[in-house]
């Protein structure tokens, strides 16, 4: 007997079949539609792979589909014009493990069909761009027996090779052979190049060792989707991670910290950074080295202590800290030293920039160091802020002899650079301006856009991360625009792009993050993943499609198909939650409608008021339940890897931590600018003797709650008091006040006084809780 089922999925038809067990005997009507289903059922099911559809990411300038198709096969021919030998074999490393097809690369043009042709343009560029611009710029042509992919130069080339991989099955991306995959690529015409040149990505080795082979392995994340700037965060207060030969103690002191079974880290050898420079030129990223200066720079001081100001020896810190100890700007043999590391530096890194850093330099040292005051008083100026303006002089004229370019966060974009620099613009948007206006370059990595070291929720189990900011979401991050509003378009030409951050302090605030060594897991590695895509998704669209093209709905929708080719790849990654189409109240409670936004996972759910698991019912259609509290769902992509839970929290859910509710505040408690009483009744609350703690938290509003003081009163006589300054807004700082009840006495009645007042108005709202310690 045969049963053939069809269904319709996302439009695309895919074939159930059950039980195929011929009968012995069939009349010919019988055998003539047996046939024909038969053959129907083979048709479609061998058109189940056929391609990939075509959800591309970054989005290219123009896409027509030109209803033919390709199919890679054993004989496929892999040609390249002069020039072009290494976009020919990562191309031929990139296809050749999945299908398991030994393709001939070859420059001798042989056969005019089944053929990928990598060429460079010959009649000008495939798109009108800038020069910058115009030569990652590619055109890609797929028909039926030839493949053209044409670029500008090879860079175009190698990225008319990414979308040409992003175009075929996801399983292309599998190191190992795929048996039964047709490898079949819809016809297309494609014409592409980016809108801005910079789309970087700033990896963190300083904070925590990343070791080699991670490296190469997030070039190759950033590489698939058309990123081509490696910012290097090789130095910091935590650890110096580059050889520098003439000064071994660099590495050998440097590198490491911690005692004993405690100490870690690593470094990078010159060999190491010879590799790593070369895999990621081969993909068209640039490696920008950063050492810092003048701030961040207690590894180095450790091992060389008179490159400070003390010249005391110094550890390098286990625990996350901004140091004080800086170096000295007042000795000649500082940038003796400097000149000696960045000539060396140099030597390794072929990039035409060079990272100083030049954030958050604490000045103290400066101010009682002879040799600074010296300088200070020589110069002639007044404070040691423009010392640091000197330093950044002294720094960008000692690499200009290089032939190369500051780089530095947007401290640096001060009065008195004499050569253009390019200002990284993290926490001051004005700086871009400031920055245009004197002639320099920025590059866009706002705090709140793309600081990946911030987890993407605040749902109860994300991952350990930064706390000082705001999530941000992947649909946050697919909000950034480079192009500051506000800023003259005639500046555009200096807004190189765009870069994201991994931050690593988070693995010195304890050790929560920390590799367990003797079971190699490489829990570091996977959590920087997790933390990196599918954000470096959106950042790579917002650097690449033009603005005008980026549409959220659009990408959220190609986005889908993306994680089966991480999983392929071997690359972790954030699963996200079931998307929430609706929850409409009815009659009999709410019914929550649910979509999944990873292609081919399912969606478990319950409706008990526990949180879903993978052995939780799987989601088919709209669930009812009489409140939304009750309900649950995650997205299960296999039962090791799913995400955090859709849930309804109850209204103040995320401040359970800190004890039972006790009052809100809404504006009209509130007097505005002028201190008033909040009055909250706390009993039942206070319930027996012990020491309490009292924390208030703002909601909304558009101003931050300030508290002068909080008072408990026992039946109306105060009891307790706990005066200090205070406040809860968009962050909070003192915001708990502490009291002892030592004279609990059943049915008495508690009473806490807190005099508060708004910043601003009295547009402010919030809760207060209670616990006992």
């Amino acid at each position: 007997m045969i049963n053939i089922v069809l269904r319709d999925q996302s439009k695309n038809f895919v074939p159930e079949v059950k039980n195929l067990n011929t009968q012995p005997k069939l009349n010919i009507t019988m055998k003539t539609r047996l046939t024909k289903w038969v053959m129907l059922g083979v048709l479609l099911i061998s058109a189940l792979p056929m391609y990939a559809q075509l959800n591309i990411i970054p989005l290219p300038a123009s896409i027509k589909e030109n209803g033919a198709s390709f199919t890679l096969n054993s004989q496929t021919k892999i040609y390249y014009e002069k020039g072009l030998k290494q976009q020919a074999e990562l191309l031929y490393s990139a296809l050749s493990p999945a299908t398991g097809f030994n393709f001939e690369v070859t420059d001798q043009k042989k056969a005019v069909k089944n053929i990928i042709v990598l060429k460079v343009s010959k009649g000008g560029a495939p798109m009108a761009k800038t020069d910058a611009l115009n030569k990652e710029s590619y055109k890609l042509s797929v028909k039926n027996d030839v493949i053209t992919i044409e670029g500008t130069s090879p860079a175009g080339v190698f990225y008319g090779a990414q979308t040409l991989l992003q175009m075929l099955p996801a399983e292309i991306y599998n190191k190992q052979l795929q048996r039964k995959t047709i490898w079949k690529i819809k016809g297309a015409e494609i014409a592409d190049a980016p809108s801005y040149e910079w789309r970087g990505m700033m990896l963190d080795v300083a904070r925590y060792f990343f070791g080699k082979h991670f490296v190469l392995k997030f070039i190759d994340m950033m590489a698939m989707y058309k990123m081509n700037v490696l910012h290097f965060h090789l130095t910091d207060d935590a650890g110096w991670r580059l050889e520098i030969k003439k000064y071994p103690k660099l590495t050998s002191v440097g590198a490491w910290r911690g005692e004993g079974a405690e100490r870690t880290g690593g470094y990078y050898t010159q060999e190491d950074i010879k590799e790593i420079v070369a895999y990621a030129t081969a993909r068209n990223v640039d490696v920008i080295p950063e050492i810092e200066v003048p701030a961040h720079a207690l590894a180095s001081i450790a091992a060389y202590p008179d490159l400070c100001c003390t010249g005391e020896q110094y550890t390098v810190q286990t625990q996350h800290s901004i140091s004080k100890e800086i170096y000295c700007v007042g000795k000649e043999s500082t940038f003796d030293f400097l000149a000696d590391v960045f000539k060396e530096t140099f030597a390794l890194f072929p990039s035409k920039y060079i990272h100083i850093g030049g954030d958050e330099a604490q000045y103290d040292r400066w101010k009682t160091c002879p040799h600074c005051q010296k300088r200070k008083q020589e110069l002639g100026v007044k404070t040691e802020k423009e010392m640091q303006v000197y330093f950044n002089q002294r720094i960008q004229k000692m690499v200009k002899g290089y032939g190369k370019t500051i780089v530095g966060w947007d401290e640096i974009i001060e009065d008195g650079l004499k050569d253009k620099a390019v200002g990284m613009i993290w926490h001051d948007q004005k700086k871009a301006f400031k920055a245009s206006e004197a002639g320099h370059y920025s590059v866009m990595a706002l705090t709140g856009y793309c600081y990946f070291d911030v987890a993407e929720s605040n749902i109860p189990g994300e991952v350990k991360a930064a706390t000082w900011l705001q999530p941000i979401s992947l649909e946050k991050a697919y909000q950034l625009n480079p192009m500051l509003e506000g800023l003259d378009p005639k500046y555009r030409p200096q807004i190189l792009g765009a870069e994201a951050t991994l931050w690593s302090d988070q693995f010195i605030h304890g050790t929560v993050l920390q590799e367990i060594a003797p079971i190699n897991e490489d829990r570091s590695e996977k959590y920087f993943e997790y933390l990196t895509f599918p954000r470096m998704s959106a950042l790579a669209e917002v650097c690449w499609t033009a603005h005008e093209k980026q549409a959220w709905p659009d990408f959220e929708k190609r986005i889908r198909t993306h994680y089966k080719r991480y999983d392929n790849a071997g690359f972790g990654y954030r699963v996200p939650l079931p998307k929430l189409i609706s929850n409409e109240k009815g009659a009999n409670g709410f019914t929550i409608k649910l979509e999944s936004d990873v292609e081919g996972a399912q969606i478990r759910y319950t409706t008990d008021g526990t949180r879903a698991n993978v052995y939780s019912p799987v989601y088919t259609q709209a669930v009812t339940v009489p409140k939304l509290s009750d309900f649950s769902a995650i997205t299960v992509v296999n039962r090791n890897q799913y995400s955090l839970p859709l849930y309804f929290p109850e209204k103040y859910d995320k401040f359970k931590k800190y004890g039972a509710l006790v009052a809100e505040w809404k504006p009209s408690a509130i007097k505005g600018k002028d201190f008033g009483t909040l009055e909250m009744n706390a009993t039942g609350k206070i319930n027996e003797n012990g020491e309490y703690v009292l924390s208030f938290w703002y909601t909304e509003g558009h101003s931050r709650l300030e508290i002068k003081s909080v008072e408990l009163y026992k039946n109306g006589v105060k009891i307790a008091e706990d005066v200090h300054d205070g406040y809860t807004g968009s962050s909070q700082e003192n915001n708990q006040y502490k009291f002892k009840v030592d004279a609990y006495e059943t049915g008495a009645a508690f009473t806490l006084k807190a005099v508060v007042r708004g910043d601003v108005d009295n547009d402010s709202n919030g809760a207060v809780f209670i616990k006992k310690q």
